[in-house]
Formats: C-alpha cells, sequence, structure tokens
C-alpha cells in the first residue's frame, strides 16, 4: 500500500492546473475519447465506444476554445498537464437560464485513467467552480449516466445532492442520466478543501 501511495504522490507532483487554450483542443479531444472508451463500457454499446474518433471531438472543442475569449468567465475550461501533457481537463458555464434551481453547470471533466482517484479530479473542479463563483453563480448542476457509479460517488463525497432522473437521447442511444447539485458552492469548496491531496497541484 505504502509504495501505491508513494507512486501516486510522485505523479501528482508534477502536475499543474491551468486555463485552457485552443492549441489544447487535440489533447482535450484526446483524453475525452480515452476516458468514454474505458468509462462507460457497459453503458454504452461497444460499437459506439470502439467507433469513437478523436478528429470529430477535436472539431467541437476547437469550436468551444475559440469562443471563450468572447464569453468571458461565463464559460471556462480548465487542463491538468504533466509534463507537457495534457491528462485532464473540466469546463463549466453560467447556464442562460436556471435548470432544477440551479444558475451553473459542470459540463465536462475527464481524466485520463492513469491519473484517476488522485485528487487532480477534485482540483479542476474546484477551479471551475471558483471560476463561476467569481461571475454570480452561487450554485453548480452536473448530469450523469446513471450507471456511471464511480462519478457518482464522486459527486457525494464531496457533498452534491441528488435532485433528477431522466431518460435522455445521445446520439440515438437511448439513456438514464441524474442530476447532482450543489445548492451552495462553498459546501464544495469545504469538501475538496477537507480531503488529502498533494500540495504540489497548482
Amino acid at each position: 500500500m505504502t509504495d501505491l501511495v508513494d507512486s501516486t504522490v510522485s505523479l501528482i507532483k508534477e502536475v499543474s492546473l491551468r486555463r485552457a487554450t485552443v492549441a489544447d483542443a487535440e489533447a482535450i479531444a484526446a483524453v475525452r475519447v480515452e476516458s468514454w472508451q474505458t468509462t462507460y463500457r457497459g453503458m454504452i454499446p461497444d460499437t459506439y465506444l470502439d467507433q469513437m474518433r478523436i478528429e470529430d471531438s477535436f472539431l467541437h472543442w476547437k469550436q468551444i476554445l475559440e469562443a471563450l475569449p468572447a464569453a468571458g468567465d461565463r464559460v471556462c475550461v480548465y487542463v491538468a498537464e504533466s509534463e507537457g501533457h495534457i491528462i485532464g481537463f473540466a469546463s463549466g458555464m453560467l447556464l442562460p437560464e436556471p435548470k432544477l434551481g440551479m444558475r451553473a453547470e459542470l459540463t465536462a471533466i475527464y481524466l485520463r485513467p492513469a491519473w484517476q482517484r488522485s485528487g487532480i479530479g477534485r482540483r479542476l473542479l474546484q477551479k471551475v467552480a471558483r471560476t463561476l463563483q467569481a461571475q454570480g453563480a452561487d450554485n453548480l448542476l452536473v448530469w450523469v449516466i446513471s450507471g456511471n457509479a464511480i462519478a457518482r460517488n464522486f459527486y457525494e463525497d464531496l457533498g452534491a445532492v441528488l435532485m433528477h432522473e431522466q431518460a435522455f437521447t445521445w446520439d440515438g442511444i437511448d439513456l438514464k442520466e441524474v442530476g447532482y447539485g450543489w445548492r451552495d458552492l462553498s459546501v464544495l469548496m469545504a469538501s475538496v478543501n477537507a480531503m488529502p491531496t498533494s500540495g504540489a497541484v497548482h
């Protein structure tokens, strides 16, 4: 166990968090595709996951990143970087209209599998939440595929409350999703700060 902890800490020491730029679009797309193909096995058909292409996701994220200057901090994207490589990212936005009483939404958070459960996801989430909070958001919503127990536990451990469950369709695939929310962002901040993580994540 000690060796595992030591190796995890050594990895964390190499990680920095920063705002994403257009130049990060391809790396963000690669993280998203890899994360989907490993995380959603058994929830989304293998045929769909196996056909996912970085090029398709790249165009989507390039458009988002190009639009960031005009959006100001109403939309934000952060990346986690280690030795020049993007190993995770998170994004969020102020909502044009409240959903379930929430004024902001965490729209994506993904890490390469080898870097999951290391505290990096919590810090990425905190970066997004702080940015949106500075824009006037006092609460935050996130949607999760209902069968994604790991993600659900992640949010619940950080104080999120289950708010809603609904059916939705993604690229012709019928799925169910659940909405979690922090009605008070100070609860999220306190939960992140209370959990141990390497001080070298910056």
